[in-house]
């Protein structure tokens, strides 16, 4: 026990080192203060190594330690990049569309417990007790501190509904509580459709998932047949869709716009335009949107692009800011690093990356949180003519 404490220290201390040389303007090139600095960050983190292996007090373990280094280097640079170990590697790089989940979704930063920002309902999460804002300490006794986004995601998710429940340890407010979930939640691809609004038809995509754009297609063009004078406003309610497809968003934007330049993908300098050349099917419609914490990825983006190019209202909680592509970077033992290579951009230059789309009308989480959208879209119908 005595052992795996001294292991564990090493290991936080040898990230916390790399961390701060990598990150202090002292140690980057061309801002080095004094002579004796003026190493490459590269050099300085083999120095760090060679020292550990040298002088610390008894000999480590080098595979627990270069582990260690590598994830606390990676995991660090953003919610969406990661290091993962051989084992880990392989469930990432195995894993199926469509796999069987507790109900939860997170957000976790790098130091920072995973934070839960929706829990699907029917599900095992739901029927436990979990709640939004609730921290997950621990998975199976794994502390969640230096996990990555990737890495919580994979504990929380399965290939097959029978295996063992997992045991989360969750802070809530001054109170910590310990859980046992089945993963035997499958996320079902469907667009809902509410019509609790007067003067505005309400469609809840659970995903941004292949086939969604047809769908609302359809959708719309049966109740917009029907109903010509009834709707002032398609709200599109993106609350908990944080799976999708990015070229299946870009065409979710076109039904409402044609662009140029809807925004761009940046790689160290390069862009890639977003073009979004089809004559938009619904370009007379206003559009409110719904976000909050649980809308990332190809959801942020047709949230943001419709908001700057065709005037959408943004009604809700900020979003984490995850629309970026990654690219996978296999190592020679069967690790794998996971790297952002570019970050969407939205047309006036926004990144979003680690901070949220522009919302309108901010609101906060709270038991009534419902009703909250419900009445402030009411009142920007009562706007619309």
């Amino acid at each position: 026990m005595k052992k795996d404490k001294i292991n564990l220290y090493l290991i936080i201390l040898l990230i916390a080192l790399v961390v701060f040389l990598l990150l202090d303007e002292r140690f980057l090139p061309g801002k080095s203060r004094t002579p004796q600095y003026s190493r490459s960050s590269t050099e300085l983190v083999g120095m760090v190594m060679q020292l550990i292996k040298t002088d610390y007090l008894e000999e480590p373990n080098p595979q627990r330690t270069t582990s260690g280094a590598f994830r606390g280097i990676v995991n660090s640079l953003d919610p969406l990049s990661a290091y993962l170990d051989k084992d880990l590697a392989a469930r990432y790089q195995n894993q199926k569309i469509g796999s069987y989940q507790t109900g939860l979704t997170v957000y976790k930063k790098y130091g920072l417990f995973p934070v839960v920002v929706a829990v699907a309902e029917n599900s095992a999460a739901a029927r436990a007790g979990l709640k939004v804002g609730d921290n997950i300490s621990s998975i199976n006794d794994n502390n969640t501190l230096l996990m990555s986004l990737i890495e919580t995601e994979l504990w929380l998710s399965s290939d097959r509904p029978t295996e063992e429940p997992l045991r989360l340890r969750v802070v809530r407010g001054t109170d910590t509580l310990s859980f046992e979930l089945k993963r035997d939640y499958m996320p079902v691809q469907v667009v809902q459709t509410f019509t609790d609004l007067e003067g505005g038809l309400r469609l809840h995509p659970t995903m941004i998932y292949p086939g969604v754009v047809n769908d609302i297609k359809k959708i719309l063009a049966t109740s917009l047949n029907k109903n010509k004078l009834k709707y002032r406003a398609l709200i599109l309610d993106l609350r908990n869709c944080s799976e999708g497809d990015y070229n299946e968003a870009s065409s979710l934007v076109n039904l409402f716009v044609k662009s140029e330049q809807a925004g761009y993908f940046e790689k160290r300098g390069q862009k890639e335009n977003l073009v979004l050349k089809e004559e938009p099917l619904f370009a007379k419609l206003n559009l409110i949107i719904w976000v909050n914490m649980a809308t990332m990825g190809p959801a942020e983006l047709v949230a943001g692009c419709l908001h700057e190019l065709k005037g959408a209202t943004v009604i809700g909680i900020e979003t984490p800011g995850l629309v970026a592509q990654r690219e996978n970077f296999p190592l020679d033992d069967g690790s794998l690093v996971i790297l952002v290579t570019s970050v969407f951009n939205l047309k006036s230059g926004q990144r979003l990356l680690d901070k949220s789309l522009p919302v309108d009308v901010k609101l906060t989480y709270s038991d009534k949180i419902d009703s909250d959208y419900l009445d402030r879209t009411r009142e920007k119908l009562t706007s619309l003519h």
